[in-house]
């Protein structure tokens, strides 16, 4: 399901109408909004055997939507980051000749997570690129990748979902407004209600622990960690800080200070993503300057 992102949608379709589908892509913007599934789509739309729309009835359509079309690659993280070898045999299975579709596909994800190995492995592709290939990278944070890649491929920004929007694909307004412009989220939420109350809970903790003297946010940091839910107590108060900095925007208040915290809230996400560092001094880091 895809809910949002029209204009994209829209610049995408156009790329594939005029036949001037860029050999690398770069889909950048928040978690959850739905890169990834556009960027899969995509390839469906360029591949269709049917009505060339992404119908998902064909049978390149439903091999991809299955995961088992053989001329369509998906790169993910292991153990918090892309592997040199993981590059590389993406880049040898684009090297043959397609068995089925018309344009071979790779999807990255996460890519900023691709080690420096690896980025220069895939930067040698991209110097010399395929014009049966389309590789689309996605990242939350493309400032990471090289400048050499990213001069080199066809940038398309994502942003969050308004909520209207994810309620009419989704026909629950507590969920929509629950998953603040996510569309993922609010599909997550949907089809997994524990997942639901679970993230209800984590925020009515959090929040009750900003009010909180430092003892108090100590001790629940360590409830957090040791309950291994670091990543969604994190996403949670990255959550919780833009929907303050929503409201301190629309009542036109100083945005200062509460800027410079949600940064902190967002780097501590990245090294999370990224790194094996300490959780806990992390969130206690966070909790002592909030």
């Amino acid at each position: 399901m895809i809910i949002g992102h029209k204009a994209q949608q829209k610049k995408l379709r156009l790329l594939f109408e005029k036949r001037q589908i860029p050999h690398a892509m770069l889909f950048s913007g928040p978690g959850n909004v739905g890169k990834r599934t556009i960027a899969l789509s995509f390839l469906k739309m360029i591949n269709c055997e049917e009505k060339r729309v992404s119908c998902s009835g064909c049978r390149s359509c439903y091999e991809i939507d299955e995961k088992i079309h053989p001329d369509i690659l998906e790169v993910y993280p292991e153990n918090k980051e892309i592997h040199v070898k993981q590059i590389e045999k993406a880049i040898e299975k684009t090297s043959y000749k397609g068995i089925k579709a018309r344009h071979k596909g790779v999807v990255i994800d996460q890519a900023h997570l691709m080690n420096t190995q690896a980025q220069n492995a895939l930067l040698k592709t991209l110097e010399e690129p395929s014009k049966e290939t389309v590789i689309i990278l996605v990242s939350e944070y493309p400032y990471v990748l090289l400048p050499t890649i990213l001069s080199r491929v066809f940038r398309i920004k994502f942003l969050l979902v308004p909520s209207r929007e994810i309620e009419n694909g989704i026909k629950d307004v507590s969920i929509a407004k629950m998953s603040f412009g996510r569309p993922g989220k609010a599909i997550e939420y949907l089809q997994t209600p524990e997942k639901k109350k679970n993230a209800e809970k984590e925020e009515k903790e959090l929040r009750a622990m900003l009010k909180k003297e430092i003892s108090f946010r100590f001790s629940l940091i360590k409830k957090v960690t040791e309950e291994e839910r670091e990543e969604e107590f994190l996403n949670c108060w990255l959550k919780v800080m833009q929907e303050e900095m929503l409201e301190k925007l629309r009542k036109k208040k100083e945005t200062g200070a509460l800027r410079l915290a949600l940064k902190e809230v967002e780097e501590a996400i990245f090294l999370y993503s990224k790194t094996n560092t300490n959780t806990r001094l992390l969130l206690e880091k966070i909790a002592i300057k909030i």
